[in-house]
């Protein structure tokens, strides 16, 4: 009975997503504009004679970690209405792939709001899996640690995964795995080691977390039990995914999961909370949610200091970059995320990847979207599958007049040719990205891309090296030459790195 009533109501919060954005948008920010209003930087962009969206943009320039942090710093130390009424209840640290940590607000109303929007990724399970029994077994998640820290002036700070974990509802905490006393250890791979041993002995029904890190739980709990995932957990019935693209993670999930597992996307992040899920079987699409606290803007990526447009005003397969105003008392915020939409109304879109992920060194403009495209697709047509990548831009030198990449591959499985593999990589790209294809055309602009395999672990032990493992820590797809010096580096130590060739 009570799988029936969650199955009806997730059905019911599915169904609201196919409906129009726009009234929702526009009611989200005259709400954030009324409560922020007597705020430091409410009052210093007169929040109060806002009335419109295009007022906003007129009176709230983009905003960036750099231009916030002198209120967050304050907010930090004890300050009250910096950029949201009141003090903020913690700080969420969130880790750039190639800058320092950042510290982010979260006050009662964004953890409502955030926990929320986790709901609705639930209710897409649900309502698309037609799961009447999700609580006939346990739902595993291993994010970041529950424990917090604290700052100088006693404001407590933690990963924002293990933030949100802290806060689930109460009648989830008998259904979840692993234990608090697990996902409070702060040490990811003493959390991970205890985590595999307790979900050993449990039957698992839904999976939730980022695939990387997932793929590691999952090996974990293989050697603790001696036996495949699929004998460990019978009932494992879905995975509710996110903080990366799960394109190169995909052909491994589904031949170690076999038939039968309901994979749900979702688009989060630190800022914000939960932004979309996937909603529909068979469409890689995810609907935003307009109303969870956070009101959209979007800049074209190819200006991305031009003007911002609503929901309502986006256009199709055009890349932008994506603002949040949110009751974390982020205003216009630049959050360095590209999407793409499929759908204006209803506002339907994907992920196609971080600014700073682009590849673009020699004007071929490849997205994270086209790059992970292209591995997952390269390897499956080769019988591999790639577990981790990361590429950089050789420039040209005293040795070569032209530009090329370098592809750093750690594979699960390796394709049957290497020779191969790197062609349709090459191919896959230039299929797809006009640029790309412009500039490789007779080798004119950009010599053909070189890829170098990395033993199995070259990439775990680097992460490791540079305290990133789990949590929100993700492997950063574009490398510079002093971070793939330090790839290579940890690679020859893991036992050097496999045969370079072209194609």
């Amino acid at each position: 009975m009570i799988g029936f009533l969650l199955h009806a109501r997730a059905a019911r919060r599915v169904r609201a997503l196919g409906r129009s954005a726009a009234d929702a948008q526009r009611a989200t920010l005259r709400r954030l504009l009324r409560r922020a209003a007597r705020t430091r930087f409410g009052e210093a962009h007169g929040f109060r004679a806002i009335r419109t969206p295009e007022e906003f943009r007129v009176r709230v320039p983009a905003q960036d970690y750099a231009s916030l942090l002198p209120y967050f710093e304050r907010a930090r130390d004890g300050a009250r209405d910096e950029v949201w009424p009141g003090a903020p209840v913690v700080f969420a640290m969130t880790s750039g792939t190639t800058g320092g940590n950042k510290f982010l607000p979260h006050t009662k109303a964004s953890l409502r709001s955030a926990m929320a929007g986790s709901g609705d990724a639930l209710s897409a399970y649900v309502s698309r899996a037609r799961d009447f029994r999700l609580l006939s077994g346990r739902i595993a998640f291993l994010g970041g640690s529950l424990a917090l820290e604290r700052f100088a002036s006693g404001m407590p700070w933690g990963d924002n995964t293990g933030i949100l974990a802290g806060r689930e509802p109460l009648w989830v905490r008998p259904f979840r795995s692993p234990s608090s006393k697990v996902l409070a250890m702060p040490g990811w791979e003493e959390r991970l080691a205890a985590a595999a041993r307790e979900l050993a002995g449990v039957s698992v029904r839904l999976l939730l977390g980022v695939p990387s890190w997932t793929l590691l739980l999952i090996d974990a709990v293989e050697r603790e039990a001696g036996a495949s995932i699929r004998d460990v957990w019978p009932r494992w019935s879905g995975f509710i995914h996110g903080g990366m693209a799960f394109a190169p993670y995909a052909d491994t999930y589904r031949r170690r999961a076999g038939a039968g597992i309901v994979y749900v996307d979702t688009y989060s992040a630190t800022e914000g909370g939960m932004l979309a899920v996937q909603d529909r079987d068979g469409d890689p699409s995810m609907a935003l949610l307009p109303d969870r606290g956070v009101y959209f803007e979007f800049a074209r990526a190819d200006e991305p200091e031009g003007p911002r447009v609503g929901v309502h005003e986006v256009e199709t397969d055009i890349p932008y970059l994506v603002h949040v105003t949110t009751e974390q008392g982020l205003w216009a915020y630049r959050i360095g995320d590209i999407v793409r939409f499929t759908s204006v109304d209803p506002p339907r879109l994907v992920l196609a990847g971080r600014q700073r992920s682009f590849l673009n060194a020699f004007g071929e403009h490849v997205s994270e979207e086209e790059m992970d495209r292209a591995i997952a697709g390269s390897a499956r047509e080769n019988g591999g599958e790639a577990r981790e990548y990361a590429v950089l831009p050789e420039y040209p030198d005293h040795r070569r007049s032209k530009g090329r990449h370098l592809w750093l591959v750690e594979f699960q499985r390796p394709p049957y040719s290497l020779d191969r593999f790197a062609a349709a990589l090459d191919a896959t790209l230039a299929s797809g990205n006009d640029d790309y294809r412009t500039h490789r055309a007779g080798n004119a602009q950009l010599e053909a891309p070189r890829v170098r395999l990395l033993p199995q672990g070259a990439f775990y032990a680097w992460m490791r090296r540079r305290n990133q493992l789990g949590g929100q820590h993700k492997v950063p797809r574009v490398l510079d030459a002093t971070l793939a010096g330090t790839l290579l580096g940890e690679a020859a130590g893991e036992g050097g790195g496999g045969p370079e060739w072209r194609s």
